[in-house]
């Protein structure tokens, strides 16, 4: 009897010391140097690659980075044969006088006139404009599905910087047709020479004249057939 009493004495002594027992270990003081803990944050995920890229994938990725890499040479020569025209207004010119020009005025203006200066850029646009026309009215075919795959978006860009490329090359070939090399002055001209020369700028002003504005004009209807017509300051398109 009496070992019975004590057993279930035992058993009331620890079930009264187990609460305590948790809350000192819950109350025991944490490691300073691990302080607070650290918020959870996601693994970065990996990109995803194709089990077995499509080298034809690779092969058009591949000729278009060559493609670029052959166009920033290209507009930095446009850029060097336009400089004398971006700095020089040629149509202004179209109003001098022959009779108020000096000797060496009278010379610039030949060989201006001689070179196609006040035509060559309208000659650009108005070819530009004309391919682009050409283009519009043949688009890029399409798959019958309407899905586009990676092949085909670079096709479509590689297709763009090809145009890209052919219109500068033509641009260039037309600046270069006008020529960019200096030209001599003569130091002396007798008075039959100034009368000469006079004469002869008036004849080219003329028909430079004529021509500037036969080229506006047509300029005027291809911009309005690729571009739309164009609206008053402040206006839309409904």
């Amino acid at each position: 009897m009496n070992a019975m009493k004590s057993a279930a004495a035992l058993r009331l002594a620890l079930r009264a010391a187990a609460p305590a027992c948790l809350l000192l270990t819950a109350c025991e003081p944490r490691d300073s140097a691990e302080g607070p803990p650290r918020p959870f944050k996601a693994p970065p995920t990996q990109p995803r690659r194709a089990e077995h890229p499509d080298p034809a994938n690779a092969q058009w990725l591949s000729a278009w980075r060559d493609l670029r890499t052959r166009l920033a040479p290209l507009e930095e020569k446009l850029a060097t044969l336009q400089e004398v025209h971006s700095e020089n207004n040629f149509d202004a010119f179209l109003e001098l006088d022959p009779e108020s020009l000096s000797p060496g005025q009278l010379c610039s203006l030949f060989h201006f006139l001689q070179r196609g200066y006040f035509t060559v850029e309208r000659r650009v646009l108005i070819h530009l404009l004309e391919r682009r026309l050409d283009r519009t009215a043949a688009p890029l075919a399409i798959p019958a599905d309407g899905k586009l795959q990676l092949r085909d978006h670079l096709a479509a860009a590689m297709h763009r910087d090809e145009i890209r490329m052919v219109d500068l090359e033509t641009a260039i070939e037309f600046y270069q047709q006008a020529g960019d090399a200096s030209f001599q002055i003569p130091a002396e001209l007798t008075e039959d020479e100034i009368a000469e020369l006079r004469t002869a700028v008036g004849d080219m002003l003329d028909k430079a004249r004529t021509e500037s504005a036969d080229l506006e004009a047509k300029l005027a209807v291809l911009k309005e057939q690729a571009l739309g017509p164009l609206l008053p300051a402040g206006e839309s398109q409904p």
